[in-house]
């Protein structure tokens, strides 16, 4: 079930940015492909508590889970988008987290663990504003996907756990034109603020 979901994520992907390249007049104006990388200051180092214990009742795990402070060093995420138009960008994007995490048993027996948790979306940009010499902008961004967590907790149990995921980034803002940075504050599973570059082409 879990491949044939991320597969269809990853099909209507490149379905849809296939079927805009082959219409969207607007492709032969500008560069309509856009790769980004950037870091996410993280959910769970804010919240890995709420979120390590959401974990554990769905796991039904006996073990007591605490994070480590300092235990998250950030989200990285990969991006590509294709601009429809002057407006809309469709795409999808991938993100890794490692949370470092410590476990105590009912010995008061403490081990360290670590979950890695693994993140692909579809995603949609939506430029709300740009300058007319296109070198400063605003927009907001949605991405729903899957994640994967992994890592010795999870080995330990022997299983990887699949569970629905997305992000929401209410404010974006772009500077720069076929190369540029940006930053994007929200919440989701890219961080509740990001800073990244991005090359268009």
């Amino acid at each position: 079930m879990k491949r044939i979901f991320v597969s269809i994520l990853i099909i209507s992907s490149l379905f849809l940015s296939g079927q805009a390249k082959a219409q969207n007049p607007y492709y032969k104006q500008v560069h309509p492909n856009d790769i980004s990388v950037s870091y996410g200051f993280s959910l769970l180092s804010t919240f890995g508590s709420v979120v390590i214990g959401s974990l554990s009742n769905i796991l039904d795990i006996e073990k007591d889970i605490s994070v480590k402070p300092g235990g998250t060093y950030g989200v990285i995420n990969l991006g590509y988008a294709y601009q429809l138009n002057k407006v809309v960008s469709i795409g999808g994007a991938a993100g890794f987290n490692r949370l470092s995490i410590d476990l105590k048993d009912n010995t008061g027996k403490i081990s360290p663990a670590a979950v890695n948790v693994w993140t692909i979306m579809s995603t949609g940009k939506f430029d709300w504003f740009r300058t007319r010499s296109d070198m400063f902008g605003m927009y907001s961004k949605v991405g729903l996907g899957v994640m994967a967590v992994g890592g010795s907790l999870m080995e330990e149990l022997h299983k990887t756990v699949w569970l629905p995921t997305g992000q929401l980034s209410l404010i974006g803002l772009e500077v720069g034109k076929g190369f540029s940075g940006f930053m994007e504050l929200g919440f989701g599973m890219q961080g509740i603020a990001q800073l990244g570059v991005r090359a268009r082409f």
